[in-house]
């Protein structure tokens, strides 16, 4: 059950965090049975962080590591600071001109000070957290979009420098008359045409008790614009309120019974809602402490190599993993210490191996819980509740008062519920879901009747109410009309000692319109001889159509900044490369330039230029690639 750090805690302990059991679906109908509203949470974000910091003032709330192979370089802040430096930014910003739905735009990294600026925002207006590793011109466009005014952005040191882009991203970016440089190296050009500014130089000048300024927060005031993991042209940008955030961090946290005082490693990116909302923020709210490994999270050097020992020196106790850093974990067993301070690890953000997570359980005597929830969600809003049996790929329940429903077409075009165990998309309804893009076009199909959220996931609902990951609906091989789960060949690619990382995705082919392809890491120093893989495979997957018809090594797979293989990719390379082929085989080698996008639910677009255009060769290109179903256009 929850305990209690009872040496720190010098405040009141929150009602909303009592213990309680989750561990069932009949427990959480009981629990239901109280209005969420009788809970007594807080309805802005604000007033759950000042709830946690009452708990324990001066217990460490953010301890961040600069330099993972240092741990003597870890800078702590405590709760009552880190509370004073929220109020005063919000103040700061309000001194600026942001108001109620006024953004602040941030470039942001896991350091302190962009945590401060970010919590601020959300005190004063809205948070709008940015990553810093787009192009400038796609940042320029998504602060537009938003229509900031204000600019935030980390100063920069090894691992995480957004400010060599600055002047890039204001000539995109005209809305923006002010940039704030928070944290980082002090140093670099001030922005050209703006109002520049220092936060820490700034914060000192306002009041620290109390937030000015006539604004209400409600449980369903807006309170952030988060980017989505969008793969294609500009990510989407979801409003997400304080309602959602407060609910998804609390209702995920007392599922799994985090105590208060929890010490969370909190790796994950600091521009992605569940590093922002679910790792930190709990933290914060139950007086404990978020360890920042980095500037760069999980990115950072020697953030993986030296987990363990991070661990161990500062008594973490709940780990939030994705699953490809598990994976990294488990290559190196050495590392893994006999006796370790870890009670509780998670995962999500993609599915996770079940050879992984029997490995991992192996070699630390955890079980991984995975959970579900997305940018819309706010973060986590299905979980395996601690005292639940784990089975990997089982996600688990949906948290106290969100409901869940997984549903088909029929013949009609109407949607029915699926049977237990039949795949089918996955809609979700309660307090988490997000108020819309801030383009409503966006909306629809995704926003529907009732306040019912299409995840565009696949999943399916087991007898006993679990549910279980089946894929999503973009990553689905159609081969020859016949449905493809990657997972299978995935799993089987797993299994495999010498490999560290493996991704199934549809190459197109001319029979079947596409088939399997699997691109394949080796561990470390590691050959993988092809037939050795396809032998391998084939004695573990039993359906004959889910077999990879081919093996591609490569160096790392591609992934997006929070950490999933970022498959649009791989379809991408996957797609030039039959592209190449066939004009190659027609006698064109050389002779053309290819060029293969992602438009998204329009599907890949391939570009074909020949370089010395006649009606022979063209007529070659058209002969070679009529047979493919990927839309091309030759000229």
């Amino acid at each position: 059950m929850t305990t209690v750090r009872v040496e720190d805690v010098t405040g009141p302990v929150p009602e909303y965090w009592e213990p309680v059991d989750l561990s069932s679906r009949e427990l959480i109908d009981e629990y239901e049975r109280t209005p969420l509203a009788a809970r007594g949470l807080p309805s802005s974000v604000y007033d759950y962080i000042r709830d946690g910091a009452r708990i324990a003032p001066q217990r460490t709330a953010l301890l961040y590591v600069p330099d993972a192979h240092d741990p003597d370089s870890a800078v702590h802040v405590s709760h009552a600071e880190l509370l004073r430096k929220i109020t005063q930014a919000a103040n700061l910003f309000g001194d600026l001109g942001v108001t109620g739905d006024d953004p602040v735009s941030i470039l942001t990294a896991g350091a302190p000070e962009p945590q401060v600026a970010f919590w601020g925002a959300q005190a004063a207006g809205i948070a709008n957290p940015l990553n810093w590793m787009l192009d400038p011109d796609m940042l320029g466009v998504l602060i537009s979009t938003v229509g900031s005014r204000v600019l935030v952005a980390f100063g920069g040191d090894d691992v995480t420098d957004p400010w060599p882009k600055i002047d890039a991203i204001l000539d995109h970016a005209p809305c923006v008359d002010t940039v704030i440089r928070a944290g980082g190296a002090r140093t670099g050009h001030a922005p050209r045409g703006v109002r520049f500014l220092q936060l820490e130089d700034e914060l000192e000048r306002y009041d620290g008790e109390t937030v000015g300024g006539p604004r209400e927060i409600g449980w369903n005031t807006v309170g952030g614009i988060f980017a989505t993991g969008g793969t294609t042209g500009a990510p989407k940008l979801a409003k997400v309120t304080h309602g959602g955030q407060i609910y998804a961090s609390w209702g995920s946290a007392i599922s799994h019974q985090v105590p208060v005082g929890v010490v969370r490693f909190g790796g994950s990116p600091m521009f992605h809602v569940h590093g922002l909302a679910i790792t930190q923020l709990t933290a914060l709210a139950l007086g404990g402490t978020a360890v920042l490994p980095t500037s760069g999270g999980w990115r950072g050097p020697g953030v993986v190599d030296e987990f363990w020992n991070l661990a161990q020196r500062f008594a973490v106790d709940s780990v939030p993993l994705l699953p490809t850093i598990a994976n990294r974990l488990v290559q190196r067993p050495e590392a893994i210490p006999a006796h370790h301070p870890i009670e509780r690890v998670t995962s999500g953000s993609a599915l996770l191996s079940a050879e992984i997570a029997n490995r991992f359980r192996q070699l630390t005597g955890l079980a991984i819980r995975e959970g579900y929830g997305l940018t819309e969600t706010s973060g986590a809003v299905v979980s395996s509740p601690r005292g639940m049996v784990t089975v990997t790929g089982a996600v688990g329940m949906p948290i106290p008062y969100t409901q869940a429903r997984v549903v088909r077409t029929d013949e009609d075009g109407k949607l029915v519920a699926c049977a237990p165990g039949e795949s089918g998309v996955l809609h979700l309804r309660g307090p988490a879901v997000f108020a819309g893009y801030v383009d409503p076009a966006q909306d629809d199909g995704a926003l529907l009747e009732d306040g019912w959220l299409d995840t565009g996931d696949l999943f399916s609902v087991e007898e006993n109410g679990f549910l279980r990951i089946t894929g999503r609906l973009k990553d689905v091989i159609i081969r020859g009309g016949h449905n493809i789960d990657p997972a299978a060949g995935e799993e089987a690619l797993f299994a495999h000692p010498r490999v560290t990382d493996a991704a199934v995705v549809g190459m197109p082919d001319t029979d079947a319109g596409e088939v399997p392809v699997a691109y394949v890491v080796p561990a470390r120093g590691a050959n993988l001889g092809l037939p050795e893989l396809a032998e391998h495979t084939r004695h573990r997957v039993r359906e004959r159509a889910a077999l990879p018809r081919e093996y591609i090594v490569v160096d790392e797979l591609p992934r997006s900044p929070i950490g999933k293989v970022a498959k649009n990719r791989l379809r991408l390379d996957a797609t030039s490369r039959v592209f190449t082929r066939l004009l190659d085989g027609a006698a064109l080698v050389g002779r053309y330039e290819l060029t293969a996008e992602d438009h998204g639910a329009a599907g890949i677009v391939v570009d074909v230029r020949l370089l010395d255009y006649d009606h022979c060769s063209a007529e070659r290109a058209r002969a070679a690639l009529a047979a493919l179903t990927v839309q091309h256009r030759i000229h």
